[in-house]
């Protein structure tokens, strides 16, 4: 069978998904589309708005298949990381296909560009290594190396669609996962602080949801995300942002010295200036812009901030494994899908009773914490159900 993949947050799912998935799905023709989402903990540290079991309802009614979630400790790493993660998970499901947005939408590049990073050589590492001394920080000195070695690629890495898209590219290589990878245009900027509705930015259209410009959001969503926003915002089912700034700060004020040097992706001597942040911030927003700089990127804090109250560091995961199985957060009945996994070696978990003794501990804490912001009850997960849409996916137009 022909099986698509694609890798997602949809936080929430808008317009510009709508069109990825759609025109993903026009040009492979595939029998069953699988996603791969991050579960209440996203790749960049935040909580997401709505939970994976309501993020997953948004892609089946766009024609999604499957919903899978990532672990959090793949979730919860550098785009190479989390790339490799997805990509692992997506391959042991048996998808053929992978689909992914970018800005520049020319895979022979991106695939060079992926090549020349996954085997550097001589070269890049010492241009590298000479913009790192400069004091560049890593992303900066990686997109100047790369600019160096292949100059058709210069600005390149600029660009987050673009990386995650050489990092996915990156991740088939080093898996030998035999996926035929196909690039989208990711046209608007990740970065508008403006509700763009053909092709808004995630974040400008969670700043307008939790600032109550409903009006604008909705232009920019899809009816089936538009009518689960309504119900969660009217039931209060959404994070509290001021909640996640008690907790978090609580914990990094309680946190020792050797504790905070345990945490991932932390250099030598950023674990004095954390506990001094954490000591004088109000705020997990205000911690993470005392503590940006070069050498660490917002994304980076939030990550280890997540980190932090997750009980996650750097040794628990150096040794995670590659997903060893995958939890299903919704699907479209077809017996024909469902043989497919009954006959793999890779589990489907599709009861969360049963995800409670496989999953890494970190996954629960994930969703109980995103449960303490939305003032929910430490039974989530467990009240959840597995989305099930009976109806065939119809004509993508």
């Amino acid at each position: 069978m022909k099986i698509l993949g694609i890798i997602a947050e949809y936080d929430p799912f808008h317009n510009g998904h709508l069109y990825h998935l759609t025109e993903a799905k026009k040009q492979t023709c595939p029998d069953l589309t699988y996603v791969v989402l991050s579960p209440c903990v996203k790749q960049r540290g935040g909580l997401s708005l709505l939970s994976p079991a309501d993020r997953a309802r948004c892609a089946l009614a766009a024609g999604a298949d499957a919903v899978f979630c990532l672990p959090v400790c793949w979730t919860l790493r550098d785009a190479e990381h989390y790339a490799l993660g997805a990509v692992a998970l997506l391959s042991r499901l048996g998808v053929t296909h992978l689909a992914f947005g970018a800005e520049t939408a020319d895979l022979t590049l991106l695939s060079r560009a992926a090549l020349l990073l996954e085997e550097p050589p001589a070269a890049f590492d010492a241009i590298l290594k000479e913009h790192l001394g400069s004091g560049k920080g890593w992303p900066a000195a990686v997109s100047s190396a790369l600019s160096a070695v292949l100059p058709e690629a210069a600005g390149l890495l600029d660009a987050p669609n673009n990386i995650l898209a050489v990092c996915y590219l990156r991740a088939c290589r080093r898996l030998g996962a035999p996926l035929h990878p196909m690039v989208i245009h990711r046209s608007g900027s990740y970065h508008d602080a403006a509700v763009n509705p053909a092709s808004p930015s995630a974040s400008a259209l969670r700043e307008a949801l939790l600032s109550g410009n409903y009006a604008a959001a909705d232009t920019a969503v899809p009816d089936c995300t538009a009518s689960i926003l309504r119900r969660r915002f009217l039931e209060g089912r959404i994070p509290d942002e001021r909640i996640l700034d008690s907790l978090l700060l609580s914990e990094l004020r309680a946190m020792s010295e050797e504790d905070c040097r345990l945490l991932p992706d932390l250099s030598e001597g950023m674990e004095n200036a954390l506990r001094t942040a954490a000591a004088a911030a109000r705020t997990r927003r205000e911690l993470i812009s005392a503590l940006t700089g070069k050498r660490y990127p917002a994304a980076r804090i939030s990550r280890l901030c997540a980190c932090a109250l997750l009980g996650l560091t750097e040794s628990l995961l150096k040794s995670a494994p590659l997903p060893e199985s995958a939890l299903l957060l919704g699907l479209r009945s077809n017996p024909e899908m469902t043989a497919l996994w009954k006959d793999s070696s890779f589990p489907v978990i599709s009861s969360f009773t049963e995800w409670k003794t496989a999953a890494h501990p970190a996954d629960l804490a994930a969703w109980r914490l995103w449960a303490q912001c939305c003032r929910l009850p430490d039974t989530l997960p467990f009240s959840e159900k597995i989305s099930n849409i009976r109806e065939p996916a119809g004509p993508v137009r």
